[in-house]
């Protein structure tokens, strides 16, 4: 029999979603699971998250509801892998999180009382976001290619504005290819994905939507009977400050 040289493939396309978890991983969690039950008040620190035997508690069971830091967590963990990896295929793209979400409501509350688009008040907040400055392990809008194509109104008015301030499309990768005006709002489209079938599963979803169409993995895998495994993979990943790689 002769040996068949298979290309090598690298960056996240062989990223497996289903791949089990680590015998030792799951120890070290179990582990830990067992310190708060005998000190409920234990508090733990994961990354910039100050943790209660709560914040796994409503990760790991089914139908629990996954607040701002669990989803910042993931976040952060996908992108944090995203700049270990020394070959990445799929590199252009960055996530935001949380506290954008809410700066972008303050700042349209702020500005949309305004008749006219021009001359928005645009915080720092965000523009540090978009020059890839936060959230931590983060990438310079310039240097993507993937932007936000479904949101809410908010984003579609308070980002073009955002951008303006920057001199967006009059630079980097973009420059001279705007086709609309700047303060025309981006459209909104809603496209057919798989949906959560509880109440609780919506923070994984979006995580896994964001993992997968990332690494341009279909979502197939997707699924609310893969919600429970892919719970106490989360769960796993932030208590060993990594996400797996591939």
């Amino acid at each position: 029999m002769v040996q068949k040289n298979l290309p090598k493939t690298t960056g996240l396309r062989t990223l497996d979603p289903m791949k089990a978890i680590p015998h030792d991983d799951m120890v070290k969690l179990l582990k830990l699971c067992s310190e708060w039950r005998h000190n409920p008040n234990l508090v733990m620190q994961f990354g910039n998250v100050e943790a209660e035997i709560e914040f796994f508690a409503s990760l790991v069971k089914a139908d629990g509801w996954l607040k701002g830091d669990h989803i910042d967590l993931g976040l952060y963990l996908i992108r944090k892998r995203q700049q270990q990896l020394e070959e990445v295929e799929i590199s252009d793209w960055t996530t935001i999180d949380v506290f954008f979400m809410n700066h972008i409501h303050t700042c349209f509350a702020d500005n949309k009382r305004k008749k006219e688009q021009v001359g928005w008040k645009i915080r720092t907040s965000l523009v540090n976001v978009v020059n890839g400055k936060v959230p931590a392990c983060g990438l310079d809008w310039q240097n993507t290619y993937k932007s936000l194509k479904e949101e809410l109104g908010p984003l579609s008015i308070t980002i073009p504005n955002l951008l303006h301030t920057l001199d967006f499309y009059e630079e980097g990768v973009y420059a001279n290819e705007c086709t609309r005006d700047w303060w025309c709002p981006w459209p909104i489209h809603r496209v057919d994905v798989p949906q959560q079938a509880n109440q609780g599963d919506c923070g994984m979803f979006v995580l896994k939507y964001i993992e997968l169409l990332s690494a341009e993995i279909p979502l197939a895998t997707c699924t609310s009977q893969n919600m429970p495994f892919f719970r106490l993979k989360l769960a796993a990943e932030i208590a060993r400050g990594d996400a797996y790689i591939p």
